[in-house]
């Protein structure tokens, strides 16, 4: 395990700057799904990072600072309406200044960009994927399937992994008895 980072600031004598990266998966902050998010704590970490502790979360509606454990309740429309870091985007490159409208899908475990206007001066939607996947929530075979869909879903995998390792010891035993049946003829 690594040793919990402190936030790094730089800048000339006097000047504090904030650390433009998350401090969970340590990618730059940007205007899109690494939006910097702040939770009532004051700590901020990206939306990404942020959707997919949401996901694997028995609580949905609130989430919870990996750094000082305290509870933060999500707005009414969702993750992506947490406050935006105002000093962290004012730190990143004018272009990035602006932040995507996002949707966050939960049930499906997607990040989504809204169809923004357009805007003169702003990379087009183009250059942006326009969603991203974060995972399914661990209850989302027995919330979001009916029963029959669900045992199905829940067994196919392991049925597969069962059959592949019956197939591969079958597999093994057959090629023993043949290399010991042609070593005991010579």
């Amino acid at each position: 395990m690594e040793p919990e980072r402190e936030p790094q600031f730089w800048g000339g004598p006097g000047e504090v700057s904030p650390d433009l990266e998350c401090a969970i998966c340590f990618s730059q902050f940007n205007n899109v799904f690494r939006t910097p998010k702040m939770l009532q704590c004051q700590h901020t970490f990206c939306l990404e990072c942020l959707a997919r502790m949401n996901v694997k979360s028995s609580q949905p509606d609130t989430i919870r600072c990996p750094l000082c454990r305290g509870l933060t309740p999500l707005p009414n429309l969702g993750l992506p309406k947490l406050d935006n870091n105002p000093a962290i985007l004012s730190y990143l490159p004018e272009a990035m200044q602006r932040v995507y409208s996002i949707r966050f899908n939960r049930n499906k475990g997607r990040l989504l960009v809204k169809r923004p206007t357009e805007v003169h001066g702003l990379p087009p939607l183009c250059t942006v994927s326009q969603s991203l996947d974060v995972g399914l929530p661990s209850d989302h075979a027995a919330r979001g399937q009916s029963q029959g869909n669900a045992l199905m879903h829940m067994s196919s995998k392991p049925l597969c992994r069962a059959f592949i390792m019956v197939s591969v010891v079958l597999s093994m035993v057959l090629l023993t008895c043949t290399i010991i049946f042609i070593i005991s003829r010579k």
